[in-house]
């Protein structure tokens, strides 16, 4: 069983990292898409984000490349970005204002403790 409050925990966290350039974010479990935990929550966007991973990793073992590691990011129109992680049979999505949160510390603290903090909720 997931720890739900280790995960709310670490959504508070990543509030605090990212402040006000957190736009949204969502933990999810990947075959069923229920959301475990998030902030601004975005249903439709769980559903989507748990689409195109699979995508991703069915392309990618189709054309002999390693398969998805830890996170993939999506540049987007208005100053926006998407970071997915990877946490196996949890997915996480994030909605980053760059305008408002440096992507730095996004890729260099925020994505790193939420993957250490994830793996510690995961039962073992």
């Amino acid at each position: 069983m997931i720890d739900t409050k280790i995960l709310e925990a670490a959504v508070l966290d990543l509030r605090n990292i990212l402040r006000d350039g957190l736009v949204a974010t969502d933990i999810w479990e990947r075959s069923a898409g229920l959301s475990l935990a998030g902030f601004n929550q975005q249903p439709v966007a769980v559903a989507l984000f748990t689409r195109i991973t699979i995508e991703l990793e069915t392309s990618l073992a189709d054309s002999n490349f390693p398969p998805l590691s830890r996170f993939y990011l999506l540049d987007m129109e208005g100053n926006h970005t998407v970071a997915v992680l990877n946490h196996g049979p949890i997915l996480q999505g994030m909605l980053v204002d760059n305008k408002r949160a440096n992507l730095g510390i996004l890729i260099s603290v925020a994505i790193p403790r939420m993957i250490e903090t994830v793996a510690r909720a995961r039962p073992r």
